[in-house]
């Protein structure tokens, strides 16, 4: 898979196209559910065979124009563009949900790899790279929290906003 760097060069160009275009796309945060066990029980040798295994069960979901990179870690960043309000991003993230549902196979062990990811949309949640990423992460961790496999950033949930550290 791409690099955080190259991740970064594509999300500052979908950013530019974007704002040219007039049009939408959203950035999806997934980080893995139970990977550090496996990384601390089994080893981190594993742990990258478990990786390798993801990222191919990750790309099929995706359409052409979408990217997928890993950003370090069990970090993953998608960019799915474009989108529309017809609930494409729900029903990705549903297909990238089902794609690790059956266990992962590895050295004779079956592993239980799940992920929660966080949606932040161009120009909606942010206008540049780090406030997209940030917002992205900010709603990965909302359903990380809430045992859910999707939440789409909403400033309500919010703990890192300005209003909520004046408080």
């Amino acid at each position: 898979l791409p690099n955080r760097m190259l991740f970064h060069d594509r999300l500052h160009q979908a950013i530019l196209s974007g704002r040219r275009e007039d049009r939408s796309f959203a950035l999806l945060i997934m980080d893995l559910d139970r990977f550090k066990e496996i990384n601390d029980t089994l080893g981190h040798h594993i742990g990258d065979l478990v990786l390798q295994q993801i990222a191919e069960r990750l790309k099929t979901p995706l359409r052409r124009s979408d990217m997928i990179a890993r950003l370090g870690g069990d970090e993953f960043a998608i960019l799915l563009s474009p989108v529309h309000a017809d609930g494409s991003v729900t029903k990705l993230a549903g297909r990238l949900e089902k794609a690790l549902e059956a266990p992962m196979q590895c050295k004779g062990m079956t592993l239980d790899v799940g992920a929660s990811i966080g949606v932040a949309i161009f120009p909606d949640d942010g206008i540049d790279a780090t406030e997209l990423v940030q917002k992205a992460d900010i709603a990965m961790y909302v359903a990380k929290n809430a045992g859910l496999p999707l939440a789409f950033y909403d400033p309500d949930r919010d703990h890192n906003s300005v209003r909520h550290l004046t408080l």
